[in-house]
């Protein structure tokens, strides 16, 4: 599935889970891997990696959004413009 750039975008601006799952549900996106992959490519497409084996899709998106909203992301963005 491709990600929709203007929910990306709409995420990238959110700072709280309601702000994130009101803006799934404006967009009808309602699927755990489909939130995933839209918070993932919002945080510049980083590189994940899980400890434990295959992850079932809710608590890869529970762990996912919880990287997002740590806000940490949005300093690596932030390091990229600089050149570093």
């Amino acid at each position: 599935m491709e990600t929709n750039k203007v929910v990306v975008g709409a995420l990238q601006q959110c700072e709280t889970k309601e702000l994130v799952e009101d803006t799934f549900n404006r967009y009808s996106i309602l699927e755990y891997s489909q939130k995933s992959d839209h918070i993932v490519e919002a945080m510049g497409s980083p590189m994940l990696f899980f400890s434990k084996g295959e992850i079932d899709p809710e608590s890869r998106y529970a762990t996912v959004l919880s990287m997002f909203l740590t806000g940490e992301w949005k300093m690596n963005k932030l390091y990229e413009r600089m050149g570093m």
